[in-house]
């Protein structure tokens, strides 16, 4: 096993747990829709991985939206609730704060649309504070696991493949950089990553 010198870190549900189910209750209610029908307009339509593909800008997202619920929602109110989903995994941060703290090189690399992105940093500016390498899909044009985020990411590190760790909370992300050369987990839990992250040679006080 390669001595680790970068780590990726996905956002959702590793380091900002979220719940969709949440932005299509109220967008439901607000348009009188069944928050079934709200998933199949954003997520089972594309729309979602367009967005986060950077492939269509906030207000072509809610214009399409608009149309596909036969509805005419204030923009705002939109992009606001299909943002507020976040919470931030308060058991992962003193991990990474201590990875900080030892100058250790960490790096987000996340499959994001551009209004979770500006929500996600002004709910939580400590994002800004840990991190400042921030990999985007929307960015970038290219989703996990797709191979061109990888290599974007891998550029940024600056390392080989294989010193290069990633961890995300999705299997086919994480098979994705695997199949690339790097070295990646799933994750699971704080006390898991810890471990992983020992065994590889990472020495940080936590």
């Amino acid at each position: 096993m390669a001595e680790i010198q970068y780590l990726f870190f996905d956002l959702g549900n590793v380091i900002l747990p979220f719940d969709h189910a949440r932005a299509a209750a109220r967008i439901g209610d607000a348009i009188d829709a069944s928050p079934s029908s709200v998933i199949e307009w954003i997520f089972d339509s594309g729309l979602q991985q367009a967005f986060e593909c950077g492939e269509v800008n906030q207000q072509v997202f809610c214009e399409r939206f608009s149309k596909m619920s036969d509805s005419n929602l204030d923009h705002d109110f939109v992009i606001h609730t299909i943002s507020d989903i976040f919470s931030l995994n308060r058991e992962l941060i003193p991990l990474i704060a201590q990875l900080r703290a030892v100058n250790f090189s960490i790096g987000i690399l996340s499959n994001t649309c551009i209004a979770h992105w500006e929500f996600a940093l002004a709910r939580f500016p400590i994002l800004s504070e840990l991190f400042s390498d921030f990999i985007l899909s929307f960015k970038i044009g290219s989703m996990k696991p797709d191979a061109l985020i990888y290599e974007n990411a891998l550029a940024i590190a600056a390392v080989e493949p294989s010193k290069c760790l990633f961890v995300d909370d999705r299997l086919e992300n994480v098979e994705g950089a695997r199949a690339l050369g790097w070295d990646a987990v799933q994750y699971q839990s704080v006390r898991r990553l810890a471990s992983d992250l020992r065994r590889r040679g990472v020495r940080f006080n936590f």
